[in-house]
């Protein structure tokens, strides 16, 4: 077979940057700040002048809504562009780093996973919380860099992070309390990290100025605990509540939150690249009010509730380069509008079968669309049985199954949503045609969303889901045959009580929802029951269906597999025989430390070391097939980020014709000597070759895969380095 190759001519000689065709993004998100405690939304107690410049020289949203109102979901929405209820992430989860089920899917792809892929550089400084598994680290989930704390909170002063490995912290109460990471190293600091993270944005912005960049600067300020700098309490002599100094100090963290905003402003505009840069700003939820004493303005509510308070927050919106600046926009906006903007036009991929939520902002602004972004705005909370909907101005909430006083609300008079005066129109017989058609898009959203798929810090302290039972481990059906399968949980006392059930191999026999089992054409197939959220507690039955002829080989899609620690990897299996006949395949690992694997071939990696993946035919006597695979560990130490890199142009391949994954690179240098080395996006060397008295050097390749890839010249006086994104 005659190979293709990619070849790319990179010079050298120059850092001189290429024309940026595709505008920076910065988001930046406070945790738990108050609708009304910023400028743009009339706050005069605390005064936010570098946040208020964002709505200044662009657009203040004033019916702007997360996805969710308490921290963990609605980043979920804001991060995949997608209402987390359909993929199950409706909780806050527990900091569990042994349990990869303990956060975002690894089937749904993040804003850095699709931005990468049109190379943007990302970074995220700050809050993560979005599973603290090694699968699910940030540098696993499509983002270049990182640096911060992958729990819920934190503690902001230096002296009470005692605790130098993340990965030790047990719990959440102990993750408040450890180092901060850079990518997967633990770094002591000894700045406020509010400050701290507002100096790393700096950086940020500094060192990716010549190519596009998204930044998340996700702020854990002003949420609990509450702690600020002697400097920043000075400033408000006179603001107590009847908390004592809880305003106060709630007061000093978002002052320097917005210290921190302006700092990233102004660097922006040293470098010249404001006008090429969006940025967002807005807070993951409402502020909850007797936590940390924040003000929510005119809204009814806080943090975790279904009234406006809970999920509509402060939302402004700059690019001064397209959008004039000083205006509102009163219609529905969401978080989710942020992906979507930013794949329309920067034009990167997304998933087809998992279409995004949100829309392209964009032409709302400048007038090109005069609708509305949202007719429907949406929420749900399933464990308080919580649920809402806005469509258009009229917003219908239900409380629970039974609740005697579901509310109608017309937000466009009653924006508190006050229940005086007859304002709850629920039992007003004139809105009854608009409850009732509100009630019914409610329940048919509801229809497509998912059980919640992991347990919450609300169930820390309740009994959970250990063991299931099945009333069968062994079936044998004829061709069209039905049977129930029954499944217990136990403990019998279980607060999880909720099955899932699966076949691996459904063209033989399926199940729905309750257990039934169908057969349908000779063969196997083996009948998973799991708890939906213990993901790892379940039971199976292997299911034979007619008289299928023995299976005579197995082969595997790899014999061997290396990965870094957390990368997920998918194996197949071929089963062939001289008949028909459909085969199941038993998945095991002998070395689960290392990685596990599911009924499906699904392989996932939890730390260094190797493991065997055995996939047995199900029913044939020592038929079965292996892969090795060898789990690497992240480097400690690239050098790829460190403060003498000077990133250079760079090539985006894409798509890319590569074949045999081999591509050769062509590099013209005008140095004596230099050692050139490729980095894959995690930090560690695939390659490194020292160069000598060349002008010209080409470079073989070889094992490219989908991804991000660093390559890098040093010299004795500096660094260079290109990048490249590799999609087949």
């Amino acid at each position: 077979m005659s190979k293709c190759f990619v070849l790319i001519v990179l010079s050298f000689v120059c850092s001189m940057s290429i024309a940026q065709d595709k505008p920076n993004v910065i988001v930046i998100m406070a945790d738990d700040l108050g609708y009304a405690d910023v400028g743009f939304n009339g706050s005069i107690e605390i005064p936010t002048p570098n946040i208020d410049r964002i709505a200044d020289n662009g657009i203040n949203f004033t019916s702007a809504y997360t996805t969710y109102s308490v921290c963990g979901p609605s980043r979920a929405g804001f991060i995949t562009g997608r209402y987390q209820q359909r993929f199950g992430f409706e909780r806050n989860p527990l900091y569990r780093i042994d349990d990869p089920y303990m956060g975002l899917p690894l089937d749904e792809m993040t804003i850095a996973e699709s931005i990468s892929q049109v190379g943007y550089t990302s970074g995220i400084i700050g809050k993560w919380h979005l599973g603290a598994h090694i699968s699910n680290h940030p540098l696993n989930r499509g983002f270049d860099e990182f640096y911060g704390h992958l729990g819920g909170g934190h503690k902001y002063f230096p002296e009470s992070l005692t605790i130098e490995d993340s990965y030790d912290a047990k719990n959440e109460e102990q993750s408040y309390k450890t180092w901060l990471l850079r990518n997967h190293t633990p770094e002591k600091t000894d700045e406020y990290i509010t400050d701290e993270f507002s100096n790393e944005a700096v950086e940020f912005v500094k060192r990716h100025k010549d190519s596009p960049f998204f930044l998340f600067l996700s702020y854990n300020a002003p949420h609990t605990p509450m702690e600020a700098k002697t400097e920043d309490l000075a400033l408000f002599p006179n603001l107590l509540d009847e908390t004592g100094h809880k305003r106060k100090t709630y007061a000093a963290m978002v002052h320097a939150v917005d210290r921190g905003v302006g700092r990233v402003l102004d660097k922006l505009q040293d470098l010249d690249i404001e006008e090429n840069t969006i940025i967002f700003f807005l807070s993951d939820n409402g502020g909850p009010i007797n936590k940390n004493a924040s003000d929510n303005g005119v809204l009814r509510g806080g943090k975790s509730d279904v009234f406006e308070g809970g999920y509509r927050v402060p939302f402004a919106m700059q690019w001064t380069g397209e959008i004039d600046g000083g205006g509102t926009y009163d219609y529905p906006v969401s978080s989710l509008d942020i992906f979507a903007t930013l794949s329309t036009i920067s034009d990167s991929p997304t998933n087809q079968d998992k279409p995004l939520d949100g829309v392209n902002l964009i032409p709302y602004l400048t007038g090109e669309n005069s609708g509305r972004p949202h007719e429907l705005i949406h929420i749900r909370k399933f464990d308080q049985d919580r649920h809402a909907v806005r469509y258009g101005d009229m917003k219908y909430i239900r409380f629970k199954a039974d609740s005697p006083n579901p509310k109608l609300y017309d937000l466009n008079t009653n924006i508190s949503e006050s229940d005086a005066d007859g304002k709850n129109l629920y039992w007003n017989a004139d809105f009854r045609a608009q409850r009732d058609e509100l009630l019914a898009i409610q329940a048919k959203w509801e229809e497509d969303l998912l059980h919640p798929r992991f347990l919450g810090l609300v169930h820390d302290e309740l009994v959970w889901a250990t063991e299931v039972t099945l009333s069968s481990a062994n079936l044998e059906l004829s061709i069209d045959d039905t049977h129930q399968l029954i499944a217990s949980i136990l403990p019998l006392d279980a607060f999880n009580d909720v099955i899932e059930w699966n076949s691996n191999n459904s063209s033989v026999a399926s199940v729905d929802e309750n257990g039934n089992v169908s057969a349908h054409k000779d063969g196997f197939a083996v009948i998973t029951a799991r708890v939906v959220d213990r993901r790892q507690v379940y039971k199976q039955c292997i299911v034979k269906v007619g008289q299928p002829a023995e299976a005579s080989n197995i082969k595997l899609s790899d014999n061997v597999l290396t990965l870094t620690t957390g990368k997920p990897a998918v194996l197949t299996a071929d089963v062939s025989s001289g008949s028909n006949s459909s085969y199941a395949v038993e998945w095991s690992s002998n070395n689960e430390a290392v990685a596990t694997v599911n009924e499906h071939g699904n392989v996932l990696t939890h730390s260094q070391g190797q493991a065997i993946i055995t996939a047995k035919v199900v029913a044939s006597s020592n038929l079965s097939a292996e892969c090795e695979v060898n789990v690497e560990d992240y480097s400690e130490d690239t050098g790829l980020f460190d403060e003498k890199l000077e990133q250079a142009d760079f090539f985006t391949v894409y798509p890319n014709p590569i074949e045999n994954q081999t591509a050769i690179i062509s590099f013209k240098m005008d140095v004596p000597r230099a050692n050139l080395q490729v980095y894959n996006a995690n930090g560690q060397m695939l390659q490194s070759e020292v160069l000598e008295g060349v002008y010209q050097h080409e470079l073989k390749l070889s094992g490219f895969t989908n991804g991000l890839y660093f390559i890098t010249l040093r010299t004795d006086k500096e660094i260079q380095t290109q990048k490249i994104v590799i999609r087949n």
